[in-house]
């Protein structure tokens, strides 16, 4: 269930269809009615304690600065600021709140200061976040800039280089995301702890990149030269379209959702049983299986906009993702906390222990976050 038909139907706004898709949820189980009332008991309680005009300023300013929301004024202000508002959709019930056990130092900043490195043919290494605008670096017949929104891009000296590929490497740390234009004019957004290998100028009838992590990709179209995203886990192949892949080597998943055009999708070292993607499909490929399945790309596309999105979530996977952005290592004292759902949305400008919090007052659960040396770990605790 789209948590925003939720939040629809509590403020009256369902369309026709959206009223059915909606019934259809609500009269599926008991737990489904436990968890609109849960939603709505909050959701009433907080807007209440809320100056709306004042929290939808914010909200509008930091989510779409360019574009207007107010259509959806109250499920924007109830999830961006409300923050986990739903108490989130747990597999059993749950209803005390426990108490919050901090050690040592609290995780207060969203970000640690790790580099943004390029790589250059050569073997040397840029520091981008330590470069002003303007060129960083040059490789024979290319120059790499960086403009005012911190993009880099590849700018051609129009010199041969005789058939020759070089490539460069950008690897991001935990706790930041970072955009590129590449020669060929695609747009790529990586997220934290993720590298892309890719050449300074493509050759031939091929786009090849490497992908480790994560990244959004709005590929320049160009029906004479497929653009591949290859993985350890699998490829994407695309002549010009716009997709989210997900191959984080702790996830053991290798993960492509589509937002427009098409992809045709593989396991690594099966390219022979690749299946075609449609916008709103994602292909997951985990313990040697390829499933296609419906989902909602703003799911898997809103940490490139500064976002957290968790649909039906569990804890493990939230606080994985959490981790590659606040930068700690995560332990869970009983297994069964690791499966603990939640949905909602929040800015990842969140202090981490603010997010703690929330989880903690909506769920019987107890965190503590200790310091060893230069890292943080957070346990998880009943």
């Amino acid at each position: 269930m789209d948590f925003k038909l939720i939040i629809k139907k509590i403020n009256d706004t369902l369309s026709p269809e959206e009223a059915s898709i909606f019934a259809a949820w609500y009269n599926e189980s008991d737990s489904n009615r436990e968890y609109f009332e849960r939603v709505k008991r909050n959701y009433q309680n907080d807007i209440e304690h809320i100056n709306l005009d004042k929290a939808w300023r914010s909200v509008n300013k930091k989510i779409t600065p360019k574009r207007s929301l107010k259509p959806y004024y109250k499920y924007a202000v109830a999830a961006a600021v409300i923050l986990f508002i739903g108490i989130g959709y747990f597999s059993t019930t749950q209803n005390s709140v426990s108490n919050v056990d901090t050690t040592n130092e609290v995780i207060l900043a969203n970000r640690n200061e790790n580099d943004i490195v390029l790589t250059l043919a050569d073997g040397s290494e840029v520091v981008l976040n330590n470069k002003k605008n303007g060129v960083v670096a040059s490789q024979e017949n290319v120059v790499i800039t960086k403009d005012e929104d911190g993009q880099i891009r590849y700018e051609d000296r129009n010199q041969s280089n005789a058939g020759k590929v070089q490539y460069n490497t950008l690897m991001i740390p935990n706790g930041r995301t970072f955009q590129l234009k590449l020669p060929d004019g695609t747009k790529v957004w990586l997220n934290s702890k993720s590298s892309l290998k890719y050449p300074v100028e493509f050759l031939g009838n091929k786009r090849t990149v490497t992908l480790e992590g994560e990244a959004y990709f709005e590929v320049t179209k160009n029906p004479h030269s497929p653009f591949t995203v290859s993985t350890n886990s699998g490829n994407v192949t695309v002549l010009g379209t716009h997709f989210n892949v997900n191959a984080y080597t702790e996830d053991q998943n290798f993960q492509t959702t589509l937002v427009e055009g098409k992809v045709e999708v593989s396991e690594a070292g099966k390219e022979n049983d690749a299946v075609v993607l449609n916008p709103g499909q994602q292909a997951v490929a985990r313990k040697s299986s390829l499933k296609i399945k419906e989902v909602d790309p703003a799911v898997y596309t809103s940490w490139k906009d500064g976002k957290f999105y968790f649909e039906n979530e569990n804890l493990k996977d939230i606080l994985t993702k959490m981790a590659r952005w606040y930068d700690f290592n995560v332990k869970f004292e009983q297994k069964s906390l690791e499966q603990i759902k939640f949905t909602g949305i929040v800015l990842k400008e969140e202090p981490l222990d603010n997010l703690l919090n929330i989880i903690s007052k909506t769920s019987n659960i107890k965190y503590k976050i200790t310091k060893v040396n230069q890292t943080y770990e957070v346990t998880v605790s009943k």
